[in-house]
């Protein structure tokens, strides 16, 4: 039995760290006015991820973006190749950080410093001892 969303309440980021810490496997369809793509978990790592043409990192870090749109988890499906080897800590930082350059570049500064979603993912690889606060 899979979930249904929207992005605006569960970002991508959020669902893969949930899969992450649950070590879960799924498939994440996606689809907006952007189009549709798709992000597959194997016992919580990133494998693949497909949008518009292109595949692996290219794709996830075009779909973590999305502000909006809706969200289909279906835990049956499996990835058609692997595309990705990063770790998905590695990856959701390189995301947030590429969203994070693309704000400052667009001259977009409205929330770039201390930015909720950066917060909130790295309070979140805190709690999962992914990360160390040093004082």
């Amino acid at each position: 039995m899979g979930v249904k969303g929207r992005l605006k309440d569960m970002s991508l980021v959020d669902i893969i760290q949930i899969f992450n810490a649950e070590h879960k496997t799924a498939a994440i369809h996606l689809g907006s006015e952007l189009g549709y793509g798709r992000v597959y978990v194997k016992d919580g790592k990133i494998i693949h991820a497909s949008y518009r043409g292109s595949s692996g990192t290219d794709a996830f870090y075009q779909l973590i973006a999305w502000k909006d749109g809706e969200f289909e988890v279906d835990p049956n499906e499996t990835a058609p190749e692997v595309t990705i080897h990063e770790s998905a800590e590695n990856m959701l930082l390189e995301g947030m950080r590429r969203m994070d350059e693309s704000r400052a570049q667009a001259g977009d500064t409205t929330g770039y410093t201390g930015d909720i979603e950066s917060i909130r993912l790295i309070n979140s690889l805190l709690k999962l001892g992914i990360l160390e606060k040093r004082e």
